[in-house]
């Protein structure tokens, strides 16, 4: 949080509620809706939001898509995200496919099962 004598601008995370998409990075289909928001504040009171965005996070790998700020209003009402509904994708995890642990893109090998990643 921003703060210039008694104002300020503050980043509000708000998890709305879970929805099932299938993740390109590990094809789990459990994530949780999430509200990023900022605020104008006075004495850490939120008086009004702006900048609204949309992100689902994965359970599993945490991969992070921001959704479609007109495709929102239906993801709320059916708990269900489609590929046409996503705007971008944040941050893609690469998972390994023997354990199922997160790795980072440049490991050659699993740091758990120690399984080879590369073809």
């Amino acid at each position: 949080m921003f703060f210039i004598g008694v104002f300020g601008i503050g980043n509000k995370n708000k998890s709305l509620c879970n929805v099932s998409f299938k993740c390109t990075a590990c094809i789990n289909e459990k994530f949780s809706l999430v509200e990023l928001s900022q605020s104008f504040d006075i004495f850490f009171i939120p008086i009004f939001k702006f900048s609204k965005e949309y992100i689902i996070i994965c359970r599993q790998c945490k991969s992070v898509y921001k959704i479609k700020k007109e495709s929102i209003s239906k993801v709320l009402e059916k708990k269900m995200v489609e590929y046409e509904d996503i705007e971008k994708i944040v941050l893609e995890t690469e998972v390994c496919p023997y354990c199922g642990t997160n790795v980072a893109s440049n490991f050659s090998f699993c740091p758990k099962c120690g399984k080879s990643l590369k073809d």
